[in-house]
């Protein structure tokens, strides 16, 4: 049975079982509705009221510990991608997108107002993986308003600097990949992980995969962009704090050979990233920000 966290005349909070046994909650609010994941710390939904969803979550995944959730907003960190970075400055493959996505997050703090929702989740820990041994804290300041602001603060607790890479791996739900553009790309320098081609500049026609790009932010310029919608007469703003770079993917036919994403899944989302893919370096004691800002208008 769920547990009731907080109820008031602006909206409840509950806390409930998600899959084989994994910790979750459900908020429902005047402004909107959501579920977030305690394990990997992980946005699952945000709905706001008379809207369709925001993030995609997918019907197949898995809910289970050391297992990677599909869908919602992952988060990648210590690194992204496949590429870690040894304390000897050596870089080395290993599994994708870091501990973070497959650890237990502790709940801090949740609140209901009438403006809308607001959590705070943290990790904490050293030694959870051998190739990132060094004490760190996470933490995650969730808002859900009429937009939705995620804001992740990254401290170095080890006696020495260490490096990372990280993204907030978004899942956009859309009326279909193929009736979904990005204007803002086209003028952006990219890394083309589909072709191997590097430094490429090419309008965007289209989400529909296989696309996996890393577009990277010029000097000067605002990192903000919107996704257009045509199927479903819309527009999302995003705009990140402290990235530079947009990871655009959808597998296309790939998504076939991924047992975690619904039959036909990969039409309904578009993986909009705000990441650092390039190596960031923390001091020992020193704390970094990475945020995002999304919000949904119509047509």
């Amino acid at each position: 049975m769920p547990q009731l966290l907080l109820e008031n005349e602006f909206g409840r909070i509950e806390q409930f079982l998600l899959g084989d046994g994994l910790q979750a909650l459900r908020f429902v609010h005047q402004k909107g509705q959501g579920t977030i994941s305690l394990y990997a710390g992980q946005v699952l939904t945000w709905q706001p009221h008379a809207q369709q969803p925001v993030f995609w979550l997918s019907k197949d995944s898995a809910y289970r510990q050391g297992k990677a959730i599909r869908g919602g907003i992952p988060i990648c960190w210590p690194w992204f991608g496949d590429k870690v970075k040894l304390a000897d400055g050596s870089i080395i493959s290993t599994s994708n997108h870091g501990f973070a996505r497959q650890s237990q997050w502790q709940l801090d703090a949740f609140t209901i107002a009438a403006e809308g929702v607001s959590i705070t989740l943290s990790l904490r820990g050293e030694q959870l993986s051998k190739y990132w041994p060094g004490a760190f804290q996470l933490r995650q300041n969730l808002q859900f308003s009429e937009a939705f602001s995620q804001q992740l603060s990254i401290t170095n607790l080890s006696p020495q600097p260490v490096a990372y890479t990280c993204a907030l791996h978004s899942y956009f739900c859309v009326g279909h990949a193929k009736d979904t553009n990005f204007s803002a790309l086209n003028h952006l320098i990219f890394d083309d992980k589909v072709t191997g081609k590097r430094q490429q500049r090419s309008p965007l026609v289209n989400c529909q995969g296989p696309i996996d790009r890393i577009y990277h932010r010029e000097q000067n310029q605002q990192n903000n962009l919107v996704i257009v919608d045509h199927q479903w007469q819309r527009e999302i703003a995003i705009c990140s704090d402290d990235c530079q770079q947009w990871v655009l993917w959808n597998p296309g036919v790939n998504a076939q050979a991924m047992t975690d994403i619904h039959a036909q899944g990969e039409n309904e989302f578009v993986c909009l990233e705000a990441a650092n893919t390039q190596w960031q370096t923390l001091a020992s004691q020193a704390t970094r920000q990475i945020s995002q800002v999304v919000k949904v208008n119509q047509r």
